[in-house]
């Protein structure tokens, strides 16, 4: 395999890659985090904060 086309491919490989992340970091994301449905959070710990919010 010649130099050029090893080089290419590279090149190639490094571009598509570059897209992609851009593409990635550009989209937008629907709903980021778990919203009011995280499993994380216990019903005991929601009912608390929204005794706090008030």
């Amino acid at each position: 395999m010649s130099a050029e086309l090893q080089t290419g491919i590279a090149l190639g490989l490094v571009v598509l890659a570059a897209l992609y992340l851009l593409r990635a970091a550009l989209k937008k994301r629907k709903n980021p985090g778990c919203g009011s449905d995280c499993g994380a959070v216990s019903a005991d710990v929601k009912k608390l904060r929204d005794r706090l919010t008030r």
